[in-house]
This record gives C-alpha cells, structure tokens and sequence, in this order.
C-alpha cells in the first residue's frame, strides 16, 4: 500500500526505503512555453529547465525511426492512417531515475532532415527545431488519461507493481493551423503532480 501510494520506493537487492524526495511538479502549461525557450537563449529545452528548477539533473535518452502512422496518431496530425510519420521516442531522467517516457510523432515532409531526425539531443528544444523549420506552435491541445503501464513502460520506468500512469497527448498546431506534432508523455503517479495555469480571462 505504501508503494502503491508512492511513499516508498524498492531498489532489487536493496530492499525498500522511504522516499525522500516529493513527486516532481510536471508544468503543463509551461511545458512548450515559447517565452521560456527565448529566456533559455536555444540553450536549454522546457523539460531541462523544469527539472532544473526542482534541483534535479535532467538528461534524456533519445532515439528515432520512421513508422506508418497508427489510426490515432493518423487522426490527430491529418494524415491518413499508414502514413510514414517520424518518431522520436525518449526517456527522461531527473538525476538518475527515469521520470517520463515521451514520445513525439512528426509529419515527415516537416522535420526530414532536421536535427528531430537525429537522437542526439536537441538543446534548444524540439519546438524550437519546427520554429526555424517555419512552423511555429501557437496552440496546443491536451488529452489526459489514466491507466496501468504496459509491461514495456513500468520496465522502462522502473515502476512497481500497482503503479499507474497519467498519459498526456499533446498536439502542437502551427500558425498555419496545421498539426505539426503529437507528443504523448507517460508520467508515473507516485512521482508526479500535475499543474496548470489557466488565464481567467
């Protein structure tokens, strides 16, 4: 129970331990923020500068492949289903324990080419990358779900049993109003909070 409520954490060999430090603060609302990647000056993406703040050390494991898009990534970047799509899949540290698992899909005739397609990682941030590449994110839309990871996730993860996840599925929209990426980002329960600022007005 007390794992489940993310009190404690397991380490194999080790036994289990009470966890010191609180759920990381996921900024929903920041995350993409156009005003902070200028602030970074192209040095540093949204992610980093997040994890940062928290007095954590981010870094990110990446990798990239074309793929025929599935029906749900098909519908939300406008592209029809089995349409070649770049994918660039990554695992997120905050120190040493992997955080978030996020995967971003890409209409290939945008980022072929760039450094998107590359898995060596993008500084400035991928939302920079579409910025140069003439596609500029001006809004966003936010699916949000809760579910149990797949095997393949909770490995990745490190997560013990019972533990669920939050899936946020982003799609980035351009000034054109065309769908230019469709990130989805798996967050583990027992070391998130989920923020949003959201203007009033």
């Amino acid at each position: 129970m007390l794992r489940n409520d993310g009190l404690i954490i397991s380490q194999r060999g080790r036994g289990s331990f009470v966890r010191a430090d609180p759920p990381m603060r996921y900024y929903a609302s920041l995350t993409g923020s156009r005003k902070k990647r200028l602030e970074a000056d192209r040095r540093r993406d949204t992610f980093s500068q997040q994890i940062e703040a928290q007095g954590k050390t981010p870094h990110q494991v990446s990798s990239v492949e074309t793929l025929p898009a599935t029906a749900e990534v098909a519908a939300h970047l406008g592209v029809e289903p089995g349409t070649l799509v770049a994918v660039r899949r990554r695992i997120m540290y905050a120190d040493d324990q992997p955080l978030q698992l996020g995967d971003s899909y890409y209409p290939l005739d945008i980022v072929q080419g760039s450094k998107i397609m590359s898995p060596e990682d993008v500084v400035e941030g991928t939302d920079q990358v579409l910025e140069d590449l003439g596609h500029t994110p001006t809004r966003y839309e936010d699916e949000i779900t809760w579910r149990m990871p797949s095997v393949e996730e909770a490995t990745k993860l490190h997560l013990g049993p019972a533990t669920p996840v939050g899936r946020l599925l982003r799609t980035s929209i351009d000034q054109h109003d065309r769908p230019i990426e469709l990130y989805q980002v798996i967050l583990p329960g027992d070391r998130h909070v989920l923020l949003y600022e959201v203007d009033a007005q």
